[in-house]
């Protein structure tokens, strides 16, 4: 069974992984990078089966279940903001340290590697420095924010943002209507998670209007919207920053740019006017700093503290 099959956008790292497969060139640990939702998990998976598969000729009936003897994913917890040591120290290491049941490798996944607490990441880094022969671990990670220690005993395999076409596919065939589909993927920045988050969700539309609310008032110099961004995102904060991000850029782009009617916002323009004068190196630099507090949505941190310091990030950019 391929269990490649499906995963788009991607084939430089599977070609990758295949052949060092046919070659029966396999490293010990991998690092799988790249930007979030572009399928690095969905990679890992399908490796980690096909590698399994090749001396466990039932090992599908045990992943239909997600109960397979040699396959171990380590995962934040629901209500910790890290990958803690003891993850590391009294899951991972007593598992690895097992021989296999059925197949010829034990193969770990540590997914979002890169929320990794720092005494996680030590205790890992000494199982990768004398891992036992059979084991085989997958890091997944969105950036770079590991240990160079840990990063330099990987084989590095690089995953890219998806082009808009394949996404735009993918939603058709998910059963998206092609005019939410096209702008989905527009939205979306190469990743196929979040078009299908901005695809599916309902209140697109409101919670659009809600951004370009919050946006505007900024650039008006309302100092309380710093404070009222939590309450007007808290239906969806982590799409309702994303398409900030988007729409700012658009509206940065739009000043640079006369074909001003190929922008996603028909109230570019609009904000464009409002963004004259400021200074757009700080805006990009709020925008980047946005997307990392983006991030911490996802590491069970208090959404209200996100959210306020956002806030003086655009409020001190469009000043």
């Amino acid at each position: 069974m391929d269990y490649f099959a499906g995963i788009i956008g991607q084939g430089r790292a599977i070609n990758l992984l295949t052949k060092s497969m046919d070659n029966g060139n396999i490293s010990h640990a991998y690092l799988f990078s790249g930007p979030s939702g572009v399928g690095k998990m969905q990679v890992a998976v399908a490796f980690a089966y096909s590698l399994i598969c090749l001396q466990d000729k039932q090992a599908g009936i045990y992943f239909s279940e997600n109960i397979h003897p040699d396959l171990l994913i380590i995962e934040k917890l629901e209500n910790r903001s890290l990958i803690s040591k003891e993850q590391i120290t009294d899951e991972l290491e007593p598992w690895l340290a097992l021989k296999p049941y059925r197949a010829q490798r034990r193969v770990a996944i540590i997914r979002d590697a890169h929320l990794m607490s720092l005494e996680a990441a030590n205790a890992l880094l000494k199982t990768l420095e004398e891992p036992p022969l059979h084991a085989l671990i997958i890091l997944i990670s969105d950036d770079y924010n590991l240990l160079e220690t840990i990063i330099s005993r990987c084989q590095l395999v690089r995953f890219f943002s998806l082009s808009e076409k394949d996404i735009v596919k993918y939603l058709l065939e998910q059963g998206i209507d092609e005019e939410k589909a096209v702008w989905a993927a527009q939205l979306s920045q190469g990743s196929i998670s979040r078009a299908l988050l901005f695809a599916r969700e309902e209140d697109l539309e409101q919670i659009w209007d809600t951004v370009i609310a919050i946006i505007k008032d900024l650039a008006l110099g309302r100092r309380a919207a710093i404070f009222e961004i939590s309450e007007k995102i808290q239906r969806a904060p982590d799409l309702s920053i994303k398409l900030m991000e988007t729409i700012l850029r658009d509206a940065l782009i739009a000043g640079k740019s006369r074909q001003q009617g190929s922008f996603l916002a028909p109230e570019v323009p609009e904000l464009q006017k409002l963004l004259q004068g400021k200074d757009q190196q700080k805006i990009m630099q709020a925008i980047t700093e946005i997307d990392k507090l983006r991030t911490y949505y996802r590491r069970n941190v208090n959404t209200v503290l996100i959210n306020t310091n956002i806030g003086y990030q655009l409020w001190e950019a469009l000043q």
